[in-house]
């Protein structure tokens, strides 16, 4: 079964379980309605309401159109709420799983007791009411707040964004020349080109990028979202993309998503990016070298293991390495080959979290990998995960701010 398959089956359950959230709250609501005698009109208006959320988003999985040539306006007025819509009712319906999870063990010890007539007449006495009405109340109130916080977020989030911070890390390497004391490296991932990141867009990050005046600029990855011409207005703006020491890339797990991969990487490569696609380069500064090693996305951990073997074979110890890696899943395979620096994205930092504790992430990104964002060190290797610029699957960032990273090598 080929990957198209497989594409076809995972959008057809998201689907199911997106239109399956959507039913849960119109039947809440018409329930509501009914227990309140509200009017026929207030009924007709919610179900008008919920269709107009639910056939557009059926349309557009089985159509999937290229949004990407779709006017402004569309965009900010259809598409938009479109998703806010869809992804506030999905946190709201995680958010009463969770709690009813959480409420579980409890009620699981109030049926138990129940059981028990004498427990149930001590602790309740023999005129039991068995429906307390303001209950129902603070319930119904209560979901009212959680769904206008999940929607508040929610757009917030996605007007928000694109409003990108710069972070400045240094990083100590034991091994470094001092020709390469104060060498910075500029990190972008995850631009993602599409409907929602623009050409305008791409070129404020390119111009940020550029100011930063790093030695080098490197690029992890997920250059597209999913097709592959959205590529054209990404090389467009990136072309301006200028530093001393060059531009360098590797391909992304989206870019092989459009299933036209040969395009993207050709338009990266003429746009100024130099694609590193399991090859490996040095630079030279008075006759020291620095290495920079590109493992393509290869999505397996067995493969990438051997690439990372092949790539450092050869190279001095006393040599530092720099290894440019999409995912940064394979952060232990890089130190074991004593990989001074590796540079990732993948994770866009959770793009959605909903906590952080010291450098503990908690996202659905947190699922996948134990490295989500920032610095990570194994021994003498260091790994800089960024959280990426662009968005995946809803066009939102909540408590996640694009990054643009300016990294400066220093001695250890």
């Amino acid at each position: 079964m080929n990957s198209k398959f497989w594409i076809i089956i995972i959008g057809g359950i998201f689907l199911a379980i997106i239109v399956s959230i959507q039913y849960y709250f119109l039947k809440k609501i018409l329930r509501y309605i009914r227990l309140n005698q509200k009017s026929s009109l207030f009924r007709t208006i919610v179900l008008s309401v919920f269709t107009l959320f639910v056939v557009p988003l059926i349309v557009l999985m089985i159509w999937q159109p290229k949004l990407g040539r779709a006017p402004d306006w569309v965009i900010a007025f259809c598409i938009f709420p479109l998703y806010i819509w869809h992804f506030s009712f999905s946190m709201l319906f995680l958010t009463i799983i969770i709690g009813k999870a959480i409420q579980l063990p409890f009620r699981c010890v109030a049926w138990v007791m129940k059981k028990f007539e004498t427990t149930k007449i001590w602790l309740l006495g023999r005129n039991v009411q068995r429906f307390d009405t303001k209950r129902r109340v603070f319930l119904q109130h209560g979901i009212t707040i959680l769904a206008g916080a999940a929607l508040t977020s929610s757009t917030i989030g996605a007007f928000r964004r694109n409003e990108f911070k710069i972070s400045y890390v240094t990083v100590p390497i034991a091994s470094l020349p001092d020709e390469y004391v104060g060498f910075t490296i500029s990190l972008l991932s995850d631009i993602h080109s599409s409907a929602f990141m623009t050409k305008e867009t791409m070129s404020r990050y390119a111009k940020a990028t550029n100011e930063l005046k790093s030695d080098i600029i490197t690029v992890v990855g997920d250059f597209v979202n999913s097709q592959a011409d959205e590529v054209y207005p990404f090389a467009e703006a990136f072309s301006e993309l200028k530093s001393p020491y060059g531009v360098y890339g590797v391909l992304g797990n989206h870019d092989y998503y459009t299933r036209n991969v040969d395009v993207v990487a050709k338009q990266v490569d003429e746009c100024g990016i130099r694609l590193l696609v399991n090859e490996r380069l040095y630079l030279e500064k008075d006759s020291q070298k620095l290495w920079i090693l590109g493992v393509d996305d290869v999505g397996n951990t067995t493969k990438a293991d051997q690439l990372i073997d092949k790539l450092a074979h050869g190279i001095s110890e006393a040599t530092p390495k720099l290894l440019l890696c999409h995912r940064p899943y394979y952060f232990e395979q890089a130190a074991n080959r004593n990989i001074n620096l590796t540079l990732s994205g993948h994770t866009h930092g959770g793009q959605i979290v909903f906590a952080k504790l010291g450098k503990d992430i908690y996202s659905f990104a947190r699922i996948a990998s134990p490295y989500v964002a920032g610095m990570y060190t194994i021994g003498s290797s260091h790994m800089y995960v960024s959280r990426g610029i662009g968005t995946v699957g809803v066009p939102v960032r909540i408590n996640c701010p694009p990054e643009i990273t300016k990294i400066t090598l220093v001695k250890a």
